[in-house]
């Protein structure tokens, strides 16, 4: 039973809208009331005068371009050259970290684009953090090998820096403070 009443008020919807559009080639005429205001009707009378009008602008649809897939950008003006490098530390640096934190910092050039990000790793292992500067916190006494990396959305590498070999001089029980470390240790800033 409830399909009737939506099918009753559909039918109806449908024959006003019928009766409301003036089929096409359908005249109009123009009178005047007695206050001199135009009248307009689809019916003659004796002063109505027809009223010609323009067409109506017709506009054809422009054809859609087909989509396609993303594919590998072969452009010379798509590929970027970076230069990559550590700033700091110093190749063959030796670094006196009580807390076992080293601070990297990798200079890019030119900067990096939308998607492409910078990776550390030490040792092998990635490095949480972003940006172009990484603090470093790691427990391993001795030679620890930094690398930058740049890669884009893809996870594919784009450049890598040269490596750079630290040392990390920590204090314990069977290696205390020297009594007057050499030139090249200098104690790692705080956090």
């Amino acid at each position: 039973m409830p399909q009737r009443p939506f099918a009753m008020l559909l039918v109806t919807s449908l024959l006003l809208a019928l009766w409301a559009t003036p089929a096409a080639g359908q005249e109009i005429y123009v009178t005047q009331d007695e206050q001199g205001n135009p009248v307009y009707s689809d019916r003659p009378s004796r002063d109505a005068a027809p009223i010609r009008l323009r067409e109506s602008n017709i506009y054809e649809a422009q054809p859609v371009p087909e989509a396609r897939p993303r594919t590998e950008r072969r452009r010379s003006e798509d590929r970027i050259s970076y230069s990559v490098r550590i700033t700091q530390p110093e190749n063959e640096e030796a670094i006196r970290a009580p807390e076992g934190r080293v601070q990297v910092e990798v200079s890019v050039e030119p900067g990096l684009r939308s998607g492409h990000r910078l990776k550390l790793l030490r040792n092998g292992s990635p490095v949480p953090g972003e940006g172009s500067s990484f603090s470093v916190q790691t427990y391993d006494r001795g030679a620890n090998e930094f690398v930058a990396v740049v890669m884009d959305e893809e996870d594919r590498e784009l450049a890598r820096s040269a490596a750079v070999t630290v040392y990390l001089l920590r204090r314990g029980l069977l290696s205390p403070a020297p009594a007057n470390p050499a030139p090249n240790f200098r104690p790692l800033a705080g956090p």
